[in-house]
Order: structure tokens, then sequence, then C-alpha cells
């Protein structure tokens, strides 16, 4: 394979491994693009996500030229690359849950006078405090190095294929930039996707899709890492060959129905709540 043939074909590989549902790229994008509220940072949290991801995939891109794949693609590492992300979900998760714990419902009566003084019950809910805090975008930069080190069947392409097929050891990173760039390219449109289909979500106020947001990305980094964390030990322990698929298919299924439904479902809810006691 000539180097311009393999650089292609990594960029290529890239834009399917943002397109595809992949466990190291768009749970954490997602996470961050909803956690936001908008589409503008959704488009922040793919950015800051995959452009950490692609300084990672570079440098691993490098030392595969160099002859150290064999041990960067080692299960083992994929396995602590799981638990090493799951902790940084989590981390950041419990962060965001504990800057925007609400009182306990009996208290919020006393929430709902505390905050909403009788000049404000006549305005319009945009114009009440908002007490949230969402997770920040730039924390993205953290998992997207860290995911960066787990391996699927396209940095196996890069690695073993592509980079060693470059001419100098000067551009043996090119093969991980140019997988990078495609992979930003896609998480940066999805990342605005996400955001902005929770803008656009009729039912709530300004307000309310921002505590939505905050809540549902809490709740998915921080559930999300659980699981993740479960995976790696699973890897280390090498239970995941006795699965009849891969580990990351898995991964992505449980997510979207263990982690990201009940969430969204959840902090509706708890939203609704909140509203109907300010309405009071």
């Amino acid at each position: 394979m000539t180097p311009p043939e393999a650089l292609g074909y990594s960029f290529l590989f890239g834009l399917l491994h943002g397109i595809l549902p992949d466990e190291h790229t768009w749970p954490i994008t997602f996470s961050y693009a909803v956690g936001g509220g908008s589409g503008k940072e959704g488009i922040k949290a793919g950015l800051y996500f995959s452009a950490a991801f692609t300084l990672q995939r570079m440098l691993i891109s490098e030392l595969a030229y160099l002859a150290l794949a064999p041990f960067l693609l080692s299960p083992t590492v994929n396995g602590i690359v799981y638990v090493l992300v799951g902790f940084a979900m989590s981390a950041a998760g419990a962060i965001v849950l504990r800057r925007n714990r609400y009182p306990h419902l009996h208290l919020l009566a006393h929430w709902r006078d505390q905050f909403v003084t009788e000049p404000m019950k006549k305005r319009n809910d945009r114009d009440l405090p908002v007490l949230v805090f969402a997770p920040r975008a730039r924390w993205a930069i953290i998992h997207g190095f860290i995911a960066g080190f787990g391996f699927g069947g396209f940095l196996l392409f890069v690695n073993t294929v592509a980079a060693p097929a470059m001419p100098s050891p000067w551009i043996g990173f090119l093969p991980g930039f140019f997988f990078g760039m495609g992979t930003m390219i896609v998480l940066v449109v999805m990342g605005g996707l996400f955001g902005a289909l929770l803008q656009r979500a009729s039912a709530f106020t300004t307000q309310e899709i921002q505590r939505l947001g905050a809540q549902t990305g809490g709740r998915t980094l921080f559930f999300g890492g659980v699981l993740f964390g479960l995976a790696g030990v699973a890897t280390l322990l090498r239970l995941e060959r006795h699965l009849p698929v891969d580990l990351g298919y898995i991964l992505i299924a449980v997510f979207i129905i263990i982690v990201v439904l009940p969430a969204f479902v959840y902090s509706s809810k708890e939203v609704i709540a909140i509203r109907k006691l300010s309405d009071k």
C-alpha cells in the first residue's frame, strides 16, 4: 500500500469510526453534548473530545511505526483503558450531579419561596434564576485522550498497515492524524445534532432544557462510567472471550437501554415535578 493510499483509507476509516456507534467515542460525546443543552455546546464537546483523541492517535501511530504496536494493542491495555475512562466519566458525572443537587421534595416549597419572590412570580419562567451546573465541554479533552488508547478493528488497520507504510519515522504519525480528523468531523456534527435536538424540545422552557440536559448528561456520565469500569474489569479477567459478540457492541446497547433512556426519562420527570411545584 502506498503512503497516499494508506492515509486515504485512514481518513475514511476515521469517518466510519465516528459514524458507527463506538464505545470509545459517542457515549462520551453524547453526554457532554446533551449536558450543554445546545447545538453550540454539542459542537464544542465533539471538537474537544476528538482533538485530544486525534493527538493520542497520532502518538500511537508513531509508536506503531516504531514497532510498539503489539504491546499497545494487548487486551490488558484495552481493559485498563475501559477502567480509566469509566473512572473519568463517573467522576465528571458525580461533580455535575452534586452541583445540581436539588432539595428534597418536601423542601421544594421553601426553595420556591426563597428564589421566587412576589414580583418574579408574575414574570415568565425564563426570568427565574438559573441554578444549573452543566458538564463542561472542555472536560471531554481528558476523556478523549484516555479513550484514544482503546482499540478496535479500525485502529488495527491504522497501526499495523497504514503506519508501517509511511516512508519515514518523521511522518509515522500521519495515519493517526488522518484517522482522528475523520472521526473529528463526524463527532462535531453528531455533537451539534445531539445538543440541538434537546434545545428544540418544545415542551420545555429554556431554563428547563438546561436543567434537563445537565441532569441527563451528569447521570449518563456517572452510570456510564460505572458500566465502562465493569467492562474493564471483565476484559482484564478475560471474561469477554466467552461473549458471543464483541464487548464494544454490548456496551453500546447496554449504555442506550440501561443508562441513556432511564436517565432522560428520570430527569424529565424531575424537571416537570419542579415546574409543577413552582407554579403553585
